[in-house]
């Protein structure tokens, strides 16, 4: 009976599993201090003064990100805490990966039909277990969901082109899945449809079917919708947040970005991390189909669904259009000049999905290669999880004791439980998948993998209190409750404390890194102050100041009663 419907819902039981190992995380781990909590004091302002269209971030304009991601969020804050962070997460980023994976899987079972069931789930660990996605599974984050919508755009643009599946609603979801891919994150969200249908419609020399996909009423659509989000946001924010969100965070931050500045290269070496652990399997596959379908892209003429793939010298449809989406994307985002890691989400699921096509393409050759970039990868989680802890057992007069120490000074939370446990289950995860690689093949060894990953993920989430006070703030912030008698917070050398106003319950008076402002500011008696623990030894009239003070130590800060 369970095998039986393991056969018939295989990606039921996979987000069944996923969701398991991802829910200590969302239930026990803090925002965290650089973006998490402060998207949750931008909705707690939004809410404050009543603005569902123009968000600010302590009275500052937030022009950053779309309504879409705050809205979400305060739909949740109708349920939960103002520093509850399992059901946004959960609605903003793992709903939409969890659509994402099921989108893609039925578009490739209807492209084509005769891939199996390991196959498919092989697909999917390959993308929900590369460390970006993975990270977005328990991160507030809305990379994913602008992703989703990608998704869904080029898979209604396919079932148009192709004849396949399509019914009458397409040409309305199509421009409708563009604007909400617009209205989640930004620009990337609408560029990187349009410009993949049209790429793709002139590689195939069919630019004269781009008015029967994306024509007037579509283009009407999407008019109407923009036009109704920039209304709203000029009633509530008026010309300056117009301005700001129309020019300063489009235009300005595509050009000559003032935060994430990159050169055009820098997505090349990032994308080999960015689809960890499946790199040395991934990025060869992606390589080698580009060398045999992108160098002779034919015209591909689709009328039935069994014409879905192109003729014999021309590849599968399936296939160019997913390539011809990760060569698109990609470029688009390099010339863009604010880059971060993040911003490669929308190519991963095009990447995970090109595996049967790198299957069938070389099907009974270089099976060893296949095997081999799989335990390359298994063999260091087991080689990094044994020296971990080999690190961490040391004593004075063992060999790696002044190896331990010196890593201990870089990174002072990495013996800590939760780093610990990850090591522990990466290692015999690493194991169990050589086992499975070598007896059981690449498919089912990837598969094996992402499982590994997965689990880590649930070790971290069970054990990850030590680690919350070095990447939250809540933890200090409650320290900081408590050492002040007159309510009033003051923070030196700190990154972003504004955001702290979300557990303080008011707004901190932030010196920056400016001690003799700090120091000749007046009477402090009865404030708090937070400030990073190595600071106070590196600046004497700091340190002479606070001497007579007993600090409470958090993480990597220290909280003084004055």
């Amino acid at each position: 009976m369970i095998p039986g419907f393991i056969r018939r819902h295989p990606l039921a039981i996979l987000f069944a599993f996923v969701t398991v190992c991802v829910l200590p995380m969302l239930l026990f781990r803090d925002p965290s201090a650089s973006n998490e909590l402060r998207y949750l004091s931008i909705v707690e302002e939004a809410l404050r003064d009543g603005h569902l269209f123009a968000f600010y971030n302590q009275g500052a304009a937030y022009t950053d990100k779309p309504p879409l991601f705050f809205w979400i969020m305060m739909f949740c804050r109708l349920f939960c805490s103002p520093t509850c962070m399992w059901l946004p997460v959960l609605l903003s980023a793992l709903v939409p990966t969890f659509v994402t994976v099921a989108v893609m899987d039925r578009w490739m079972r209807m492209a084509t039909p005769q891939t199996g069931l390991q196959m498919r789930l092989c697909c999917a660990s390959v993308f929900l277990a590369g460390v970006l996605v993975m990270i977005q599974t328990f991160f507030l984050r809305m990379d994913m969901l602008m992703t989703m919508f990608i998704v869904l755009a080029l898979f209604t643009f396919w079932k148009m082109y192709a004849g396949v599946g399509a019914c009458r609603a397409d040409r309305w979801l199509l421009p409708l899945y563009i604007f909400l891919a617009l209205f989640s994150k930004g620009p990337v969200g609408f560029f990187a449809p349009v410009l993949i249908i049209i790429v793709f419609l002139a590689l195939n020399r069919q630019l004269k079917r781009l008015p029967e996909i994306l024509g007037w009423r579509q283009w009407l659509v999407m008019g109407v919708l923009f036009g109704g989000w920039i209304l709203g946001a000029y009633l509530e924010g008026r010309r300056e947040y117009l301005d700001s969100l129309l020019f300063h965070q489009t235009i300005d931050r595509a050009v000559n970005a003032f935060t994430h500045k990159q050169p055009f290269w820098w997505y090349i070496p990032t994308l080999l991390y960015a689809v960890l652990p499946y790199t040395l399997l991934l990025i060869p596959a992606v390589g080698y189909l580009y060398v045999r379908h992108g160098l002779c892209f034919k015209r591909c003429h689709l009328r039935a669904y069994d014409s879905a793939t192109c003729s014999a010298g021309g590849g599968n449809a399936f296939t160019r259009l997913l390539l011809t989406a990760i060569a698109v994307t990609f470029v688009m985002l390099s010339a863009f000049s604010g880059k971060l890691a993040i911003y490669l989400t929308p190519i991963i699921p095009f990447m995970a999905y090109l595996m049967p096509a790198f299957a069938s393409a070389t099907q009974g050759r270089a099976e060893g290669l296949k095997k081999a970039s799989l335990l390359v990868t298994a063999a260091i989680f087991v080689i990094a999880g044994c020296a971990l802890w080999a690190l961490s057992l040391s004593t004075g007069t063992d060999l790696l004791a002044p190896l331990a120490m010196r890593l201990a000074m870089v990174i002072p939370y990495i013996f800590c439980t939760t780093i610990l446990a990850i090591a522990a289950v990466l290692a015999l995860g690493g194991i169990v998948s050589i086992v499975v690689i070598c007896r059981r093949g690449w498919v089912k060894g990837a598969v094996a993998l992402g499982a590994a990953v997965y689990l880590a993920v649930f070790a971290a989430g069970v054990t990850i209190e030590p680690l919350n006070e070095w990447t939250a703030y809540k933890k200090v912030c409650r320290e900081a409750l408590k050492a002040s008698d007159n309510g009033t917070y003051n923070t030196l050398f700190v990154h972003r404390p504004e955001n702290m106003d979300v557990y303080l319950g008011c707004d901190v008076t932030d010196f920056g890194e400016d001690v003799d402002a700090f120091v000749a500011g007046g009477d402090h008696r009865g404030e708090s102050l937070i400030v990073p623990t190595a600071k106070i030894q590196e600046s004497t009239r700091l340190r002479e100041y606070l001497e007579s003070s007993e600090p409470t130590r958090v993480g990597p800060f220290s909280v003084y009663g004055l």
